[in-house]
């Protein structure tokens, strides 16, 4: 090949793979959608809308014996995943209150030292309403060691 037609090639590869970057890396960092699926008999009758989420709080390191974070919850998002990871040997309890740390309890729970917890923690009940709702960890007298996470979501598919 010439020179010029390698240039002109490698220059056409730049642009395309600057046009063709995945939708994930082309998104605002807070906002994931998922894919449309297309179910049936092939007449296209039959679509999943796509779910929206975002993270609230991700992978946030948690010590002392109490911990307080919060997060928001913004229009037609009413879904809550709550994911705690205790990487230490004593329970973690946590709660969830709407409008202050001591406010209306929205849910509970506790994970065990060296457990996961991780779900949408008003499946059942519903969505919630808009506003800011406050995690609340403590674990007695010991120090916690682990993660935090909050994801919100217009439904409970994520």
């Amino acid at each position: 090949m010439k020179v010029t037609t390698k240039r002109l090639f490698a220059a056409t590869l730049v642009a395309a793979s600057m046009l063709t970057v995945p939708s994930a890396f082309a998104a605002d960092d807070t906002t994931a959608t998922s894919p449309v699926v297309h179910l049936g008999d092939g007449s296209g009758g039959h679509v999943i809308t796509p779910n929206a989420t975002t993270p609230r709080i991700e992978n946030r390191p948690i010590s002392g014996t109490t911990y307080l974070a919060d997060f928001d919850i913004k229009a037609n998002y009413g879904y809550v995943r709550l994911y705690l990871k205790n990487t230490g040997k004593q329970p973690i309890s946590f709660t969830i209150n709407q409008g202050s740390p001591g406010g209306r309890q929205k849910a509970s729970g506790s994970v065990g030292g060296g457990e996961t917890y991780s779900e949408i923690v008003n499946e059942k009940s519903g969505p919630w309403s808009v506003g800011t709702f406050y995690v609340n960890l403590t674990s007695g007298s010991a120090p916690m060691e682990g993660q935090l996470g909050v994801r919100i979501s217009t439904d409970t598919n994520f």
